[in-house]
């Protein structure tokens, strides 16, 4: 199992000032999937030659199967942590913070969780053969999603003060164990972190909030379990989408497979956004 990113997500091409090809890719990604971002996956792919356009045009027909939309509820339900109960800090949070930032941060939030969730699905039933069993039988429900409003800008980190970015990595640090579990070594953030940078405060309340499942392992295991999740579900969805699979470049291959079987990678935060989500769903404003 690959334990390590195999990019840097802060370092990455950045969607906002993506030009030519790459933005027309971006931008398919943006409307197929129904996200108003594209996540750092993608736009990995695209520091590197040809990669992003020959795995979107590899993979994007399991997107438009609906499968992984399909399947998305009930994989969130088996990788779901216990929300912690709104204790002070929390309740002072939803004081301290507008109403209207709350809502946006609940919008950034729910659009990583549907981008991340769709993708590490969809690109395990890439990587994964298809298992023996019935087809999976579509509901229409699964297409029922609109696409939300543009979402505030995402900060680079020359935007990002040093303090405020001790908080991205103190948040960043949930579920990305290190050997010596120091913030030091916490050298590549995932972007939902750098998203929230607007609101440092709410990134040293959710640290502190998710903490003692961070101490006790229970984020680790969940993590870890999502991607074992994740590639049982992608060789159902393989077994129910003949798919042609196109030879990609090795480089491609590497960050697919890293991306679906590394617990610190997209499955950590796939943990720990919908815990995110359900949280601020207690929080009352």
């Amino acid at each position: 199992m690959v334990l390590d990113f195999s990019y840097d997500p802060v370092k990455v091409t950045d969607e906002a000032t993506a030009t030519g090809r790459t933005a027309e890719i971006f931008q398919d990604i943006r409307v197929t999937m129904r996200i108003p971002i594209v996540t750092s996956i993608w736009r990995a792919l695209a520091s590197w030659d040809d990669c992003l356009e020959r795995t979107w045009v590899a993979v994007k027909p399991i997107y438009e199967t609906g499968l992984p939309d399909l399947m998305m509820p009930d994989f969130l339900g088996q990788v779901a942590l216990q929300v912690p109960g709104s204790d002070d800090k929390s309740h002072a949070l939803a004081d301290r913070i507008s109403e209207a930032d709350l809502s946006e941060i609940s919008r950034i939030v729910n659009a990583y969780n549907r981008s991340n969730t769709l993708n590490l699905l969809a690109l395990a039933a890439y990587i994964t053969p298809a298992s023996e069993g019935h087809p999976l039988i579509l509901d229409n429900k699964s297409r029922d999603y609109q696409i939300p409003k543009k979402l505030k800008p995402l900060l680079s980190r020359a935007e990002i003060d040093n303090q405020t970015w001790g908080y991205v990595c103190e948040a960043n640090s949930l579920g990305a164990s290190t050997s010596d579990d120091t913030l030091s070594h916490q050298a590549h953030v995932a972007t939902l972190w750098r998203h929230l940078a607007y609101w440092p405060r709410f990134l040293s309340v959710i640290y502190g909030t998710f903490l003692p499942q961070q101490k006790s392992g229970i984020i680790d295991a969940a993590s870890l379990k999502s991607t074992l999740l994740a590639v049982n579900i992608g060789a159902k969805i393989s077994r129910s989408y003949n798919m042609v699979q196109p030879t990609l470049p090795p480089k491609a291959i590497e960050v697919i497979r890293s991306y679906v079987e590394s617990p610190i990678q997209v499955a950590r935060m796939v943990v720990m956004g919908y815990a995110i989500s359900r949280w601020l769903k207690q929080l009352d404003h």
